[in-house]
C-alpha cells in the first residue's frame, strides 16, 4: 500500500515475525468475515495492502481452486515474503504484485475487495474504500477489518507493567496514525464512500497467561520504542523491551490474569 505516512513498524525481520504471528491470532476473526460476506468458491477476490499474504492464503482457501486472489502492497520486501510463504504453503491460485494504494493494478473487476489492518495507515481511508468499490463489479463485495484502537487494551487484574506499556504504545499510535480510531468508523467510511450502511462485526480477543496475545504486543513495543524514544514517550535506555514478553507472562501467571485485547472491528456491504 501507499500508506501516509509509511507504515510506522517498517519490515524488518521482527516486524514480519510480528506480522505472521498476528495473523494467527486474528485469523478465526478474518474467517469469519470472509464467510459472512460470502465470498466463496470460484470468486476473484483482491487483497488491498496484502502484506506478507496472511489473508490472501485465507482467501485462497474459500475461492478454492476454481478461484483466484490478487494481493498488492507498495512494499517489495512484504510482496516477496509473500510469495514465498504462498509457494511453500502449496497456492498456487495467488498471485502477488507490488502496486500502490492510490493506483490499484489495472485488471477486470473483481468479484470483491477486501483489506486488512489497512485504513488506520491512510492519510484518507474513505478514498481508499471508494477505490474499493470501483474496483469490484456491481452486487461485488467490499470489507475491511480493523483494530479498534481507540479502545484500550486491558488485564484483569490489573498488571501494571503492562499498563505503563500500553498506555505509551497507544500514545504513540494516536501521534503517528492518521486515523487510528477508525475501526470504530467504518459506517462512516462505507457511506462516504457511496456504499450502503455496512453489515458490521466487532469481536474481542482474549486469553490467559499463556496466549501468544502478550508476545504479540511485546513485539509491537519493541518494533515501536525507537519512535516512543523520538517522541519523548519512553527513555533512551528503555533497553528491557527485550525481556518484556517474558515479564509480561511471568506477571500474568503469579496473577493468574487475563489479557482482553482490542475488538476487531469488521464491515462489509454489497456495490449497488
Amino acid at each position: 500500500m501507499n500508506l501516509t505516512p509509511a507504515y510506522i513498524l517498517g519490515h524488518a525481520d521482527l516486524e514480519i515475525e510480528r506480522l505472521q504471528l498476528q495473523a494467527d491470532i486474528i485469523a478465526g476473526v478474518t474467517r469469519r468475515l470472509i464467510r459472512e460476506c460470502g465470498i466463496g468458491p470460484g470468486m476473484r477476490v483482491l487483497d488491498i495492502g496484502c502484506g506478507v499474504g496472511d489473508v490472501s492464503m485465507l482467501l485462497a482457501e474459500a475461492v478454492g481452486a476454481t478461484g483466484c486472489v490478487l494481493g498488492f502492497d507498495s512494499e517489495p520486501r512484504a510482496i516477496e515474503v509473500a510469495r514465498a510463504r504462498a509457494l511453500v504453503a502449496g497456492y498456487r491460485n495467488i498471485e502477488f504484485v507490488v502496486a500502490s494504494d492510490n493506483a490499484f493494478p489495472d485488471r477486470p473487476l473483481f468479484d470483491a475487495a477486501i483489506g486488512r489492518y489497512i485504513l488506520h495507515h491512510l492519510a484518507d481511508p474513505v478514498a481508499t474504500v471508494r477505490r474499493a468499490a470501483e474496483a469490484v463489479r456491481p452486487s461485488g463485495v467490499v470489507a475491511f477489518q480493523e483494530p479498534a484502537s481507540h479502545i484500550n487494551d486491558q488485564t484483569l487484574p490489573t498488571i501494571d507493567l503492562y499498563a505503563k506499556s500500553e498506555q505509551r504504545l497507544k500514545a504513540v499510535i494516536r501521534a503517528m496514525l492518521p486515523h487510528f480510531d477508525v475501526g470504530g468508523r467504518l459506517v462512516a467510511c462505507f457511506e462516504g464512500a457511496g456504499l450502503p450502511t455496512p453489515h458490521l462485526i466487532c469481536e474481542a480477543l482474549a486469553g490467559g497467561p499463556a496466549s501468544p496475545l502478550w508476545r504479540v504486543f511485546a513485539m509491537a513495543y519493541r518494533s515501536m520504542l525507537p519512535h516512543m524514544v523520538r517522541l519523548n514517550l519512553a527513555p533512551a535506555d528503555d533497553d528491557d523491551s527485550d525481556t518484556l514478553a517474558d515479564r509480561l507472562v511471568a506477571a500474568a501467571a503469579a496473577m493468574r490474569a487475563q489479557i482482553i485485547a482490542k475488538p476487531q472491528s469488521c464491515a462489509w456491504a454489497i456495490r449497488p
